[in-house]
């Protein structure tokens, strides 16, 4: 059983694997329930790892920026990239086993973060955005959150804000172009002495794959504008598609400036 589920995150973090799923969506946070100043623009750079059942480790990137538009909202954007860590290699490529996995996947994703009431401990999420391999496949992908924290100030002579966080978080990966097809083993078992055990691959396509899991992590920001600003995540999903299933586990870390023009 040899196909993708790539994920990368924030993380950016990626993945391919032994299940036939479709790519999932940039889905980690990285950043505190707490609203910003109105006018303050947000500039990350992520990197993440990952790996779980039926799927291969990877490793990726980010860059993303958000810009705090109201006391209650904010928008953003990312664009990613990553490598499975487990591929083949061109030797590989030969033939139909895990070398039929993508080598580099790419992602692109726009969100808005929304505190009600301007409320400094809740946060709902939601984004949309497309999910692709090197080998064709593109993914339409659709997410949402709920989060909640507790922002503090360990020192008033140094107002840093910490913001621990967490919550679950739902995705669809709606598949818009197959790419090259993954090959997946079938096993006929023999049973009787003119009956021998046989194997064959066969190309199984990609379906609309559904993401359920949670995330927690840390959010730090210095005082002030230009500001320092970092986080750490923690992200688990289980995807289901039609045929298949897969549960991803990946650590995401961004650090950047927060700036007010």
């Amino acid at each position: 059983m040899h196909t993708p589920l790539p994920l990368i995150g924030a993380l950016a973090a990626l993945c391919f694997g032994c299940n036939v799923v479709s790519p999932p969506p940039l889905v980690p946070q990285l950043a505190g329930t707490a609203p910003n100043t109105p006018g303050d623009v947000r500039l990350m750079l992520v990197v993440g790892v990952s790996g779980g059942i039926w799927v291969d480790g990877g490793f990726g990137g980010e860059l993303r920026v958000e810009s705090q538009v109201t006391e209650w909202a904010t928008v953003g954007g990312g664009l990613a990239g990553g490598i499975n860590l487990e591929h083949g290699g061109d030797e590989a490529a030969k033939g139909p086993g895990r070398h039929q996995h993508p080598r580099w996947l790419y992602a692109a994703r726009t969100w808005g973060r929304f505190n009600p009431g301007a409320l400094d401990w809740l946060a709902l999420t939601a984004g949309a955005g497309f999910s692709g391999t090197d080998t064709g496949t593109v993914a339409l992908t659709l997410d949402g959150s709920t989060l909640f924290g507790h922002p503090f100030h360990p020192s008033e002579q140094a107002p840093w804000r910490l913001t621990p966080y967490g919550g679950p978080v739902v995705a669809l990966s709606i598949p818009l172009l197959q790419g090259q097809p993954i090959m997946k083993q079938s096993v006929s078992l023999g049973l009787g002495p003119d009956m021998a055990t046989s194997s064959r691959f066969e190309p199984v396509p990609y379906s609309t794959t559904f993401f359920v899991g949670a995330q927690g992590g840390l959010a730090v920001d210095s005082p002030g504008a230009p500001a320092w600003t970092g986080a750490l995540e923690l992200l688990s999903l289980i995807g289901f598609s039609a045929t298949d299933s897969a549960t991803l586990v990946a650590i995401a870390m961004g650090q950047g400036a927060r700036v007010h023009p």
